[in-house]
């Protein structure tokens, strides 16, 4: 009786953190579907990550949205579905390391802004994507700029109509809205796989805890005893 009111208080902590994971899932589309898919301060999102990026993070919340069915349904039946709970450890196991290679790839990302931004800028992005930035003034801090650096690969239009402008270029505007970007989804992603070691290590603990209980059960059998209502 002690041991199934254990794997019962385990079973509940279990479903909690499994609930607590499939937010995460829905973070990480809302991450997808949201602040890569939506302009920031002006900005589109091409400025800052890659749309390849965008889709992995819309099959990482798949990914962890299935894999939370796989949980709760190990979770319901812990005796009579080990099977789901192995299985479970296993895509969590998969799941982690996918947030982890995205936060990772993205962290990259941020170290080289200054080289890889000013490549972008001089050879990749269109002018209205320049002009975006140089006309910028809703990043907290910097005003009207022109061209990457001073005066160089400036986007005649506007305030910067004029060559040479007295305004500054705008590598400092670009740095602070690229990196704050960036930060919060490597943050994020980073903090996804806190709660998936604490959904491992409760599910590792349910396992051993059901273990138990069918041993006790087993034996009960063999010395005449019945049991009811087994989860």
């Amino acid at each position: 009786m002690a041991a199934m009111q254990l794997l019962r208080k385990h079973q509940y902590y279990f479903l909690s953190f499994v609930f607590l994971y499939t937010a995460t899932g829905v973070g990480a589309l809302v991450l997808a579907n949201s602040w890569l898919a939506q302009s920031a301060s002006g900005a589109p999102r091409e400025a800052v990550i890659s749309r390849e990026i965008e889709q992995a993070g819309m099959f990482i919340g798949i990914g962890v949205a299935a894999t939370s069915l796989v949980g709760y349904i190990g979770g319901i039946y812990p005796l009579r579905r080990k099977d789901f709970l192995t299985g479970f450890v296993v895509l969590l196991m998969l799941a982690m390391l996918a947030e982890l290679g995205l936060g990772g790839t993205i962290w990259f990302r941020s170290l080289r802004i200054r080289s890889l931004f000013q490549t972008l800028w001089v050879n990749s992005w269109s002018d209205s994507l320049k002009v975006a930035f140089q006309d910028m003034t809703t990043q907290t801090g910097f005003g009207q700029c022109c061209g990457y650096l001073a005066n160089q690969n400036v986007v005649a239009s506007g305030a910067c109509a004029t060559i040479p402008s007295t305004f500054p270029g705008c590598e400092e505007k670009v740095f602070s809205f690229a990196d704050g970007y960036l930060r919060k989804l490597f943050t994020s992603l980073f903090g996804f796989t806190i709660v998936n070691v604490v959904v491992f290590v409760t599910t590792i603990i349910l396992i051993q805890t059901r273990n138990d209980e069918e041993r006790y059960i087993r034996i009960g059998k063999k010395e005449g005893r019945t049991y009811s209502n087994v989860i």
